[in-house]
């Protein structure tokens, strides 16, 4: 399992401090962490686009934008991501549940407060994510919605273009495209996609963050260039 993090903090021993305890946490779980820092709140949001961070350990006490206000613009944009404030300031627990923070760790932040509020993390990340269970030649396999870019429609099969893998089954596209309802678009009749995925649309394809595309049909160019630009103000 693959988690995108942020750390935001002012002052890079204390950055430091918490990757080495991130990276002990990576170890001793399964997971992988992609790691990146910010020294700030200003530098975070000009750093910050649609799903590049499922979590971020910020600080409160910065220069420029504190974590508090860089939390609130955050918001603005991006309900998704987990915040979790990692500070030596023991005043903002009331703001930190307004802004929906997941955890509020206070320096000097043990292995086991990031063990702990980590844990806490993945709990509530299953719990919320939408996914679906598909039988394969191989067996069951669970995939979230998120990690979909695309589902093709083949015949009387589909391949599901995930992140990571492509994954054939034995289901109409007709079915994903009524059990997902508007999370998916329907921009041919043999194809869905996940419009978190798109980089760009031109002509009549969407171009996809991974460098492959998808067509687009003639009945469905006009909705498709709604449906992104619908999209993107949302993520704004």
């Amino acid at each position: 399992m693959t988690v995108s993090a942020l750390i935001c903090d002012d002052l890079p021993e204390e950055r430091a401090n918490l990757i080495r305890s991130l990276r002990v946490y990576e170890q001793t779980h399964n997971v992988e962490l992609q790691l990146e820092t910010a020294s700030d709140g200003t530098e975070l949001l000009s750093m910050w686009k649609p799903l590049r961070w499922d979590v971020i350990f910020l600080d409160i006490c910065m220069p420029r934008l504190n974590g508090i206000d860089a939390a609130r613009k955050l918001r603005r944009q991006d309900t998704n991501c987990e915040i979790i404030f990692a500070t030596s300031s023991r005043k903002h627990g009331l703001e930190g549940y307004e802004l929906r923070a997941l955890d509020y760790l206070t320096k000097p932040i043990s292995q086991q407060d990031v063990d702990s509020a980590l844990d806490w993390f993945f709990r509530k990340r299953e719990e919320k994510r939408p996914e679906l269970t598909v039988k394969t030649a191989e067996g069951e396999e669970r995939i979230f919605l998120r990690d979909i870019r695309f589902i093709e429609s083949r015949g009387h099969t589909c391949d599901i273009h995930a992140v990571d893998r492509v994954v054939n089954v034995r289901r109409s596209i007709n079915e994903f495209a009524s059990g997902f309802g508007d999370a998916l678009f329907r921009c041919h009749k043999s194809f869905l996609l996940n419009l978190s995925h798109v980089a760009r649309l031109e002509k009549n394809r969407f171009f996809m963050d991974d460098g492959g595309s998808v067509p687009i049909s003639g009945a469905k160019l006009s909705e498709s260039k709604s449906a992104l630009l619908i999209w993107r103000a949302e993520m704004k």
